[in-house]
């Protein structure tokens, strides 16, 4: 005689679907919730140049294109105002306000080449070094706030696509509980 599913087994099989459904639901309200918040923050993705603008320039961003986009355009900007390097390749000048040295600096020190006192004003390169130095960093941070945005993104679509599959095999479990086997049915009917 054929045995019929057990209680646990479906209950188990139900506790996937109801899974996957829930990683679904969690997946959609992340992303949503993602997307609000960068939208209310009202960026709009910059031109790279006016020649070439970029990918989804004048947008909003409000959603992973448009905040790597953004990204892009930031990056692009730093490197123009700091002749192509890094917040990390940029000289650390000897200033906390930017107009003044706050320490004494020997000629092989600073960027410019040249001795400095304490109290002396900023020689223009070394001026244009510190600015430089102040905008790679803002870029830096503003960069890794919309990657951290993109990787929400990401992460909230791989929540859904997994709850999909997950709602899919709970779904399919529930159907093949439900079911006697084919050789079971077929051994019953014959006795």
């Amino acid at each position: 005689m054929a045995s019929s599913p057990s209680a646990l087994t479906r209950f188990l099989s139900l506790l996937v679907a109801i899974a996957g459904a829930l990683m679904l639901l969690i997946g959609a309200s992340v992303y949503i919730f993602t997307s609000s918040q960068l939208s209310a923050q009202g960026i709009t993705v910059s031109a790279v140049t006016a020649e070439d603008p970029g990918p989804l320039a004048g947008d909003d961003v409000n959603g992973p294109f448009s905040a790597l986009a953004q990204a892009n355009a930031i990056k692009e900007h730093s490197f123009a105002r700091s002749g192509g390097k890094t917040y990390a390749e940029l000289g650390n000048v000897a200033t906390s306000d930017g107009k003044t040295y706050n320490r004494d600096v020997e000629a092989s020190a600073s960027t410019d080449g040249a001795a400095h006192k304490v109290g002396d004003e900023l020689s223009e390169e070394d001026a244009a070094t510190y600015s430089a130095r102040q905008t790679a960093m803002n870029a830096s941070f503003l960069q890794a706030s919309l990657f951290v945005s993109v990787l929400a993104f990401g992460v909230s679509a791989l929540i859904m696509g997994l709850g999909v599959v997950v709602l899919i095999v709970g779904i399919v479990l529930l159907r093949l509980v439900g079911r006697r086997p084919v050789a079971a049915a077929a051994t019953a009917a014959g006795e």
